[in-house]
């Protein structure tokens, strides 16, 4: 709702109908009930061309004109963007009855019986006005919430980015300072007690980095900063593959080979982040299982590529299920980790216009499911 119409008091009424009498009949009922701006239109055409440049918040349509009917020009209404929440009461006569249905499904709210009674036209025309008002601050509340979520990203991108230079800046001191140590005053290193400690403290800074990383990645998911590409999947997936050799070199995971996937319109980038954190996810979750087992799959329908990535670990129950992509879910506190990595995935994907779940028919291990739009509804920074 525009600022200048948040507390405006006189509501605007459209009232369409051809025969004049019924305009003014309408007008005198409300009028001595509510505070209100009045518009008439003759026809559905004129009803139409009012819309153009003025906003009613409310419609009282007559079913029976002439060129273009009630339902139709409800029809047309609705087909606005703007218009399409204003509620539209269709006033007819009885014996009008079986248009009730195409008026509706037209997007009609209600209806109103000729002769106009004053109490029924006055009370449900309050109604309508008062669902458009709650409609309307609903959509404002969803305006501000949206912009304090883009306002809570950018802070803690902002904190989390100007936290890494004094946190390097501390680790480039820390390694000069070991180097002058090593150099001066070797037999320091040779205490034991000291070597313990001097070796935790670069564990320490090498964490705290990767948690701030953790939450810049968090804080940028929401925005598909590149180009959309036409990539092939198995491509990125491969790729990301390539980065936890180490984990099939130690025998802690063991890829199956990749099938045929279809292409995807994406950012290249963000997707290497989908698939890095999928796959971190299901080897940190293994269990005991060593190796686990990961495949992927992918398919292609009408419109829309779907991809998996399905492991044979100890799985997620289905009560926890609904939780695993919230901010700091942690199911296994037994395992090192922030609670970011699947909340940045969903990020990623919804980012895309699409949407990821979990497939809770697989019980033998856990199966990640995504599904992308080959037409782009994205968001953009």
């Amino acid at each position: 709702m525009p600022a200048s119409d948040q507390h405006r008091t006189t509501r605007r009424i459209l009232v369409v109908d051809d025969i004049e009498d019924n305009c003014l009949v309408i007008e005198d009922h409300l009028r001595r009930q509510l505070k209100c701006e009045f518009r008439e239109a003759s026809s559905g055409n004129e009803a139409l061309k009012i819309l153009e440049n003025w906003r009613p918040d409310c419609i009282l349509m007559d079913i029976m004109m002439p060129e273009m009917d009630g339902i139709e020009t409800t029809k047309h209404i609705k087909s606005i963007p703007d218009c399409h929440d204003i509620p539209v009461l269709i006033v007819t006569a009885k014996q009008e009855m079986d248009s009730f249905e195409d008026a509706f499904d037209a997007g009609a709210v209600d209806y109103i019986y000729k002769p106009l009674d004053r109490t029924t036209l006055v009370s449900r025309v309050k109604s309508a006005l008062r669902s458009k008002e709650d409609l309307d601050r609903i959509k404002e509340l969803n305006k501000e919430l949206q912009q304090k979520k883009q306002e809570l990203s950018s802070f803690s991108h902002t904190v989390s980015h100007d936290l890494k230079s004094p946190i390097v800046g501390a680790a480039s001191l820390y390694d000069l300072f070991m180097y002058r140590i090593k150099n001066e005053y070797p037999q320091i290193i040779e205490d034991e007690g000291l070597k313990e400690l001097t070796e935790r403290i670069p564990q320490t800074f090498h964490k705290m980095l990767d948690f701030i990383n953790t939450q810049l990645d968090y804080a940028e998911a929401g925005q598909v900063v590149g180009e959309l590409e036409s990539v092939s999947m198995g491509r990125i997936i491969s790729s990301v593959i390539e980065n936890f050799e180490y984990a099939e070199r130690e025998g802690i995971a063991c890829f199956s080979k990749l099938p045929e996937m279809p292409e995807a319109r994406c950012d290249p980038i963000r997707m290497l982040k989908v698939w890095q954190n999928l796959i971190a996810n299901s080897i940190k979750y293994r269990g005991s299982k060593n190796p686990v087992k990961i495949e992927f799959g992918g398919d292609e329908n009408t419109g829309i590529v779907k991809f998996w990535i399905r492991d044979d670990g100890p799985g997620i129950n289905k009560k926890h299920q609904d939780k695993v992509f919230e901010t700091n879910a942690r199911l296994n506190y037994d395992v090192e980790g922030y609670g970011f990595g699947l909340a940045t995935v969903e990020k990623i994907i919804v980012a895309h216009g699409g949407k990821i779940w979990i497939d809770s028919e697989v019980t033998d291990g856990a199966c990640f499911v995504f599904e992308l739009p080959q037409e782009s509804g994205i968001n953009r920074v």
